[in-house]
């Protein structure tokens, strides 16, 4: 019984966080607070009478976990319980060491599908190729798998072997692939390189055990092959453990910087922590590249570099999420992910996003122009002053950054806009893999092909014809022809990804990764940090000036001459 496992306690816990909303509260938020036997004993009842009575059949054990679930979901989307999977599978991500294959895998088109296998790993070394479709394991057949039955049937330990029956664009028949499994370290760095001379690029895409050492090492290599300054990409990173954030932090900070700042109701939350090592690379100018996918840890990484102005942000406004979580283990292998703490940059700001304002300043571009402004609780534009003074704070040489929701980045770069002719399109394409499958289709009739490739009209011909008539997704010449830049850049991406490897793909459609463009474009014209602020200054007065502009245009008066 799920009382068992996680004591009484838990469950007057429980009971008494689910009484501060609906009806409940008002008729017995008194009588229960005075007596938590009593919350207790309602909380049985009802779990009985829903066990009994309700349409389906749901066991008892079901109920009281969907209970604890929904108590921890009403106080924070961070908080949760932890079966002895979930934390199996956190321990993976935090440590990034697992024992299996090396393979990521998805389901697409319905079936277990290899996105790609990691280089260095059983599967790379036995020769799967992204696109393979796993039809049988063991000689279990895989349809209708789901991904987490796939992953924990890869997985196991190492030295065992299993068999996996491979379906390949070009065979005739399915290929059995036996494969012995080994440890597996993810990487935290799955590529970094030199963009152009002098500037190196370093892609930090999960923050683990490994994450600092990966870091060190790529910087150190870049380093020996002439790199004067950086780009660290912090893009779509979801984040991860604090100690791990603090060492990543610690890497680019002088020793004493303050990092980081945690308080919460316990005393052990509130602690301030410093950077400890001498061995940083404050010598080089540094950009780093963030967007709303990037947070938590990659926000604490961010948000200490742009306060004590070693970096500057370029990018979008990072997700908001600046609270952390502690774990406490309960009975039977269950862990509670609990928030005890929210923490603060070393200029005082709370990354959180803060619902209370009003504001979703998640969303804002700064400078905004009357077309582009959030708006407030009552629906009303918001002008660039209407930032509340407690928002607003200075870094170490003094320029202005904000609070209240996410990392606001120095140079704002929007992802390019999508004409609304396409917008339905777009979507189809990648809701069905098409770019990915039709990648699969495309290496089998093509051996190789040079990493500098670009697909010509053919191949872009080709591939409408394959959106039609094998996806089949109905779409007009207007639609396709209206995003036939952005579809063949990622055309191109995923094509030369499918050969030769994301790294290698980004570099080819550098110029169509907007932020990171801008980056390099910043980067060349400055020979030192002071340098890269002067630009980012330059930047939003310009920014300020069209949105100045823009106001004044549209607060005009109209003249004779002017249609109306």
């Amino acid at each position: 019984m799920i009382r068992r496992r996680i004591g009484s306690l838990f469950i007057v816990l429980f009971f008494l966080a689910v009484l501060t909303g609906g009806i409940i509260y008002d008729d017995l938020s008194a009588s229960s607070e005075d007596d938590p036997y009593q919350a207790i004993k309602l909380l049985n009842e009802t779990i009985h009478q829903v066990s009994d009575k309700y349409v389906d059949s749901i066991p008892s054990d079901s109920l009281y976990l969907r209970a604890l679930n929904g108590m921890l979901l009403s106080l924070d989307p961070y908080s949760q319980l932890l079966t002895p999977k979930d934390y199996e599978d956190l321990q993976i991500h935090t440590q990034g060491n697992y024992e299996g294959l090396g393979i990521r895998i998805d389901i697409v088109d319905q079936v277990l599908t290899v996105i790609s296998p990691i280089e260095g790993t059983p599967a790379y070394k036995a020769g799967l190729l992204p696109g393979d479709r796993i039809v049988a394991v063991d000689g279990t057949p895989t349809k209708g798998w789901s991904e987490e039955r796939a992953v924990q049937e890869l997985r196991g330990p190492r030295g065992s072997e299993v068999t996996l029956s491979i379906a390949r664009e070009g065979l005739q028949e399915p290929l059995d692939v036996p494969i012995e499994r080994q440890p597996i370290s993810l990487s935290s760095v799955p590529y970094a390189f030199m963009l152009q001379e002098g500037i190196g690029y370093v892609r930090f895409t999960q923050f683990s055990e490994h994450g600092r050492d990966e870091i060190r090492e790529a910087v150190r290599d870049l380093e020996k092959q002439g790199m004067r300054s950086l780009v660290l990409d912090l893009r779509d990173n979801p984040g991860g453990l604090l100690d791990q954030a603090i060492e990543v932090t610690d890497l680019f900070l002088p020793r004493g910087a303050e990092i980081v700042a945690t308080r919460g109701r316990m005393s052990e939350s509130d602690r301030v922590y410093n950077a400890r090592d001498n061995d940083d690379f404050s010598v080089h100018p540094m950009i780093v590249l963030v967007n709303r996918a990037s947070a938590s840890a990659s926000e604490i990484v961010s948000g200490a570099l742009q306060d004590h102005d070693r970096a500057l942000l370029v990018g979008q406004t990072t997700w908001g999420k600046g609270l952390v979580q502690s774990l406490f283990p309960l009975d039977d292998g269950y862990f509670l992910k609990l928030t005890t703490a929210r923490y603060f940059t070393p200029s005082g700001r709370s990354i959180q996003r803060d619902e209370t304002l009003g504001i979703d300043f998640n969303a804002v571009v700064w400078p905004w122009t009357p077309e582009e402004a959030p708006l407030d609780a009552d629906g009303n534009p918001l002008s660039s002053q209407d930032i509340p003074d407690s928002l607003v704070f200075q870094t170490d040489m003094g320029r202005t950054v904000y609070g209240g929701g996410g990392v606001m980045p120095d140079v704002v770069v929007r992802a390019s806009e999508i004409a609304e002719v396409s917008r339905d399109l777009l979507q189809e394409i990648f809701v069905e893999n098409a770019f990915f499958s039709f990648a699969v289709r495309f290496r089998a009739a093509h051996p190789s092909i040079p990493r500098d490739y670009r697909p010509d009209a053919a191949v872009l011909e080709e591939f409408r014809a394959y959106l039609r008539e094998v996806k089949e997704i109905d779409f007009s010449d207007e639609a396709f022809d209206s995003e036939s830049d952005y579809i063949n850049d990622f055309l191109r991406y995923t094509l030369i990804s499918q050969y030769h490897g994301e790294g290698e793909a980004r570099q080819a459609v550098l110029s169509a990764d907007l932020p990171l463009a801008k980056a390099v474009d910043l980067l060349s014209e400055a020979d030192t940090l002071a340098d890269l602020f002067r630009l980012a200054r330059l930047e939003r007065e310009a920014a300020a000036d069209r949105a100045a502009q823009s106001t004044a245009s549209a607060e005009a008066p109209a003249t004779a001459g002017t249609p109306q």
